[in-house]
C-alpha cells in the first residue's frame, strides 16, 4: 500500500507540469492515468465503496464532464474502475446473477455481434465501446449488497441535488455562461459557454434548465431517478428538501417524457402498493398540492398543455418517424444499420434523418431484431421484478418499481437517450441495479453478495 502513495507523490508535480504545458492530448491522458492508477488501485483495495459512490455522485451530477485535460468522459472511467473493483472483490460464491444481468449479458453479447457485422467505420467500435461501459456498470452495481447499495444510491441523489441547484442557478441567474465556464477543466462550457435551450410555444420561446446536463431531456431523466432516490432512501425533512430541489429543477427541464413519467410512477404507487387507506390519503394529498405548485409555473403549464397542438412539431415528427420506420428498416432487420451512424452523433442530422424516437425500436434500428428483443426481455424482467416489489410491504422498494415502471411506460416510448448516449446509458443501468431484487422478497432475506461482504469488512477497520 505504501508503494502506491508514494507513486502518487511522485506523479503528482510531474502531472501538473505537463498540464500547464503545450504536451499533446496523448502525452496529457498518459500522465493523467499514470497519477491515477496508484490512486486508485489503493482506494479500489482499501476503500472499494467510495470508487462505487464517486460513479454514482458523477453521473448523477456531471454526466457529461470528462477528464480534466483530456477527452475521456468520467462517467465511463469510473465504470471500468468500478468493474476492476468487483473483480478484485468477488471471491467464490458470491451474490449469483439475477435475471436482469443475465438479460443485460446477453444485449451485450448480441449488441456485439451486430457491431461486428454492420461496422464499415472506427466511429462503430468507439461508440459500441462506450455503450459497453456505461451498460456493463450494472453487472458491477449488482454485486453490491443492498445496505452498499443504498449508501450508492444516497450518493446519486446529493449529485442530483447538486446539479439541480447548480442548473437553477444558471437558469434564473446566468444566462450568459458564467458559471459553466467555470466547469471548462470538466469539459463544460466550451464554445459559446453556455447550454441554452428553449421549447416553442403560443406564447413564444421558453428557455429549459441545462445546467451541466447539456440536453434537457436527458437532463429530466438523470433527475427523474434522483426524486425515486430520494423518496425511497430519505426520511424526515432531508427527504422533503431533497425532493423539492430535484423535483423542481427535474420540470423545468420541460421533459415532458419525464414530468409524464412521474405521473404515472405516482398513480402505479397508488394503485398498486399494499398502503393504508389513511396512507394513501396523505400521499394523494401531499402529490396533489405539489402538483399544483408546478402547474403555477407558466412555462410547465404551457409545455404539458401545448403538447400535440399547432405549435409541437415534435408530436408530427414521431408519427413520421413511426410510419417511415420500416422503409428505414429495409434489409436490415436482422442486424439492424449500424452503431457510428451520423444521425447518433450530430444532431441536425438526425433532425433531418428523423429516425424512430423509440428506445426498444431505436435498438432494433441500431443492432437488429436479437438485440431489440433482448432489450425488451430486459425491460420486461425488470417490470415483474417491479409488480411483485410493489405487492409487498416495502415502500423503498415501491417507489423505484413504480419509478421504473413510469419510466419504461413513458420515457422509453417518448424519448431515446438510453440508446444514444452513453451517460444516460449508464443511468439505465443504474436504474436496472436498483431494482428489487429475488432475494428482497424472501424472508429473512439473502446474505449480501460477495462484494457486498468485502466492503462490510473493508469499512469495519477503518
Amino acid at each position: 500500500m505504501k508503494i502506491l502513495i508514494v507513486l502518487a507523490a511522485i506523479m503528482t508535480p510531474i502531472l501538473g507540469a505537463v498540464l500547464a504545458s503545450d504536451a499533446s492530448i496523448a502525452v496529457r491522458l498518459i500522465a493523467i492515468l499514470a497519477t491515477l492508477v496508484p490512486v486508485g488501485a489503493w482506494i479500489a483495495l482499501r476503500r472499494p465503496l467510495y470508487l462505487y459512490s464517486a460513479f454514482a455522485f458523477v453521473l448523477a451530477a456531471i454526466p457529461f464532464g470528462v477528464l480534466p485535460g483530456s477527452p475521456l468522459p468520467l462517467v465511463l472511467l469510473l465504470s471500468v474502475a468500478i468493474g476492476i473493483t468487483t473483480i478484485i472483490h468477488l471471491p467464490r460464491g458470491g451474490r449469483r446473477p439475477g435475471a436482469v444481468e443475465w438479460g443485460v449479458l446477453a444485449l451485450i453479447i448480441a449488441s456485439a455481434v451486430s457491431m461486428v457485422v454492420t461496422a464499415t467505420t472506427s466511429y462503430d467500435y468507439t461508440e459500441f465501446a462506450k455503450w459497453f461501459l456505461a451498460t456493463s456498470s450494472v453487472l458491477s452495481l449488482s454485486q453490491l449488497s443492498r445496505p452498499d447499495l443504498r449508501t450508492v444510491g444516497r450518493w446519486y441523489v446529493v449529485g442530483a441535488a447538486t446539479g439541480s441547484v447548480f442548473g437553477l442557478i444558471t437558469l434564473f441567474f446566468d444566462s450568459s455562461g458564467r458559471l459553466l465556464s467555470l466547469l471548462s477543466f470538466l469539459g463544460y462550457g466550451v464554445g459559446d459557454g453556455t447550454n441554452l435551450r428553449y421549447v416553442v410555444s403560443a406564447e413564444g420561446m421558453t428557455v429549459r434548465l441545462t445546467g451541466t446536463y447539456v440536453d434537457p431531456n436527458a437532463g429530466g431523466l438523470f433527475l427523474y431517478l434522483g426524486v425515486l432516490l430520494a423518496l425511497a432512501l430519505f426520511r424526515g425533512i432531508p427527504r422533503v428538501a431533497l425532493v423539492s430541489v430535484v423535483a423542481l429543477a427535474m420540470a423545468l427541464t420541460l421533459s415532458r417524457a419525464a414530468i409524464l413519467s412521474l405521473g404515472v410512477a405516482f398513480l402505479v404507487y397508488i394503485a398498486l402498493q399494499r398502503l393504508r387507506f389513511t396512507g394513501k390519503v396523505r400521499i394523494v394529498s401531499v402529490a396533489a398540492v405539489a402538483g399544483a405548485v408546478l402547474l403555477m409555473i407558466p412555462a410547465i403549464q404551457r409545455r404539458l398543455f401545448d403538447s400535440f397542438g399547432s405549435f409541437d412539431t415534435g408530436s408530427s415528427a414521431r408519427a413520421d418517424a413511426l410510419r417511415d420506420y420500416p422503409k428505414h428498416m429495409d434489409g436490415s432487420w436482422l442486424f439492424g444499420l449500424g452503431w457510428g451512424r451520423i444521425e447518433f452523433r450530430d444532431g441536425r442530422v438526425g433532425m433531418a434523418v428523423n429516425h424512430v424516437a423509440n428506445a426498444p425500436l431505436l435498438s432494433v434500428y441500431r443492432g437488429g431484431l436479437v438485440v431489440g428483443i433482448l432489450f425488451c426481455f430486459v425491460l420486461i424482467v425488470g417490470i415483474v421484478l417491479s409488480f411483485r416489489a410493489l405487492r409487498s410491504k416495502n415502500p423503498e422498494l415501491g417507489y423505484i418499481a413504480a419509478g421504473y415502471i413510469g419510466f419504461v411506460g413513458v420515457a422509453l416510448q417518448l424519448d431515446f437517450p438510453v440508446i444514444t448516449i452513453p451517460p444516460v446509458a449508464a443511468l439505465f443501468a443504474f436504474f436496472l441495479a436498483v431494482l428489487p431484487r429475488e432475494e428482497d422478497f424472501h424472508d429473512p432475506p439473502a446474505q449480501p453478495g460477495a462484494t457486498g461482504r468485502q466492503l462490510q469488512i473493508v469499512e469495519e477497520r477503518r
